[in-house]
């Protein structure tokens, strides 16, 4: 890995990622590597980040909240400095791209035409949001106002997953500073480079010392240092549901403030009076973009009866078809998943799915032309029903299982038979008909006669075990600030005077 594309305030140690800490790079006395999923090779060693320098990390985003420049500055010296990000990141984006894209396996047509472009859109989005920062005033007659204001919650904790690092990083970043919060960032080990990049820009915008912070470990014992210390104020995850109930736990000691967003295990509806053809198109984009390693991913195609036959052959078909290679390689569709642990995992889905009687249709083993790397080829299972292991679980892979039904009302039943509720997807020629649907589905967003689009104005998030708040536009504000009332006199009442005659 080229270290020289990250500017130091101190002396880099070649071929390994630094932690930034109050403004500066610091090196740990151990490290651990980050694995390029497209050979297993090591692409980089990694400071690991001891329990004293998660301790500096909270300390140093504290001091900076409680004495520093930053949330006292004024929302437009906020939005200049995150617009000042933007760019440095929008002049590193193709490099970002191939950095993101080797560290988790992602295709570079997704990092470099999504991922990256998303990113900077982040940062100028609540650049743009931090001048917004209003409250309201309430009139109590003509005698008091009441003044609600927003104010930053304190010091946030930025928890990240390795499907989409610094996309997901930058969501919550960008909308926690430009409340005027200070953060300290822990990407998932497994995929922490471009998050180390992101340091490098803080660094080049000349962010206040300790307003950005940027620690490197697993969840035991990193993340559980992170979580456990006192001096975090609100806590944001992105992952699994597992780990969010820890984090959950963890912080309910503190009675502290805490947005996660988990899994999901989403239902694709597909009726029978829909365009197939965009169905398909559609279906293929939401189930295996990202490698299938999506917490949005329509994992559960719910095909009505009269056409099952039909889509699942076509989808299938399709399904043989996708390109999968080096992620690298403009033509690549599906690359390699995360880590050999979790390919192991996603195959141990599919033998579940054999043994519980379903149809393979497509795939369901390793690449056999692909050596080195952690490749499964894309899979899909038909003659399912939705009771089967790989109906119920986030399998966060190239997996899809197709089931079918034989009314609405079972299809509503079966998308709702479940612990997840991030996301749903219908299919139909008539839109109030999808309306009616999508007012049934418990989840957090529908998408109809359509992928999901990622409008950054609108919340995301999920019902049940999908999560706890809500991300995007004002939505985000709303969790990275707290509410104050402050009552003011106008004319005023007058009032008894208690202890006194005259009362």
């Amino acid at each position: 890995m080229d270290t020289g594309m990250i500017a130091a305030k101190t002396e880099l140690r070649a071929g390994t990622l630094p932690l930034f800490i109050g403004g500066r790079l610091q090196f740990s006395n151990k490290v651990f590597p980050t694995i390029e999923p497209a050979t297993g090779d090591t692409l980089a060693e990694v400071s690991l980040a001891s329990a004293s320098d998660v301790d500096g990390a909270v300390a140093a985003a504290r001091y900076a909240f409680d004495q520093g420049p930053w949330p006292r500055m004024s929302g437009g010296e906020r939005a200049a400095y995150l617009m000042r990000v933007a760019d440095l990141i929008e002049d590193r984006q193709s490099t970002l791209a191939e950095f993101e894209s080797r560290d988790t396996g992602l295709p570079v047509r997704f990092t470099a035409e999504g991922h990256l472009p998303r990113t900077v859109a982040h940062f100028r989005y609540f650049a743009e949001e931090a001048t917004r920062l209003v409250g309201e005033v309430f009139a109590l007659d003509s005698a008091y106002l009441s003044l609600v204001v927003r104010e930053a919650v304190g010091v946030a904790a930025v928890i990240t997953p390795w499907n989409a690092p610094l996309s997901i990083a930058s969501m919550q970043v960008a909308a926690a500073l430009a409340c005027g919060n200070t953060c300290v960032l822990k990407p998932s080990e497994l995929a922490p480079v471009t998050s180390s990049m992101l340091a490098d820009v803080m660094a080049a915008a000349d962010l206040p010392e300790g307003v950005f912070n940027l620690i490197h470990g697993p969840a035991e014992p990193t993340g559980r240092a992170l979580v456990e210390q006192p001096g975090i104020d609100i806590v944001s995850f992105t992952g699994g549901t597992a780990t969010g109930k820890q984090i959950l736990a963890a912080s309910a000691r503190y009675v502290r403030r805490v947005l996660c967003e988990l899994g999901g295990k989403s239902a694709n509806l597909i009726l029978e009076d829909a365009d197939l053809n965009s169905a398909l198109d559609g279906s293929l984009l939401s189930m295996y973009a990202n490698n299938g390693e999506a917490c949005h991913a329509a994992s559960r195609l719910l095909v009505a009866r009269p056409i099952y036959e039909r889509f699942s052959e076509m989808f299938a078909d399709r399904v043989g078809n996708l390109q999968l290679g080096n992620p690298l390689d403009p033509d690549t569709e599906v690359g390699p998943l995360i880590s050999e642990e979790h390919q192991a995992r996603v195959l141990n889905f599919v033998q579940s799915g054999l043994e519980d009687g379903a149809s393979l249709l497509a795939g369901g083993s390793e690449a056999p032309d692909l050596k080195g790397g952690y490749y499964v080829l894309p899979t899909v299972f038909a003659n399912a029903n939705n009771s089967m292991r790989i109906a119920r679980e986030e399998i966060f892979g190239p997996v899809a299982v197709i089931i079918p039904f034989e009314t609405e009302d079972e299809a509503v039943e079966m998308a709702n038979d479940s612990d997840y509720g991030l996301a749903g997807y219908i299919w139909t020629a008539r839109f109030d008909r999808a309306l009616e649907l999508a007012s049934r589905l418990r989840v957090g967003s529908v998408s109809i006669n359509s992928p999901m689009i990622r409008d950054i104005r609108v919340p995301f998030g999920g019902f049940k075990r999908s999560g706890i708040g809500r991300t995007g536009g004002r939505f985000s504000i709303t969790h990275y600030t707290e509410l104050k009332t402050i009552c003011v006199p106008v004319q005023g009442y007058t009032f008894p005077r208690l202890g006194s005659r005259e009362s």
